[in-house]
């Protein structure tokens, strides 16, 4: 059994936050689509402070159309993945 891996609240954040403003969208905006009273939690989420609850990544993931990897790691689906996933630093 492997053991569970570590995730990087910042990375984390700072995908979510690359990926919103792909989208060209403003915190306001994912605040109202996400239903939530006040943009503090989109500023934690980005800030690597907090994580999203699930039902809210499974929305972000949506209103990006992005997969779990791009929030995660930052990448695609390639053999990449599995250093990411693993918290190992890839080989030069």
């Amino acid at each position: 059994m492997i053991n569970r891996p570590e995730y990087d609240a910042e990375l984390i954040g700072s995908n979510l936050k690359r990926l919103r403003k792909a989208k060209k969208l403003t915190v306001d905006e994912v605040r109202r689509y996400l239903q939530l009273g006040s943009v503090q939690a989109i500023y934690k989420y980005e800030a690597g402070k907090s994580y999203p609850p699930s039902d809210a990544l499974f929305a972000l993931m949506q209103l990006y159309e992005a997969d779990l990897y791009d929030i995660v790691c930052g990448c695609d689906r390639t053999p990449k993945i599995i250093v990411c996933i693993m918290g190992l630093k890839p080989s030069p």
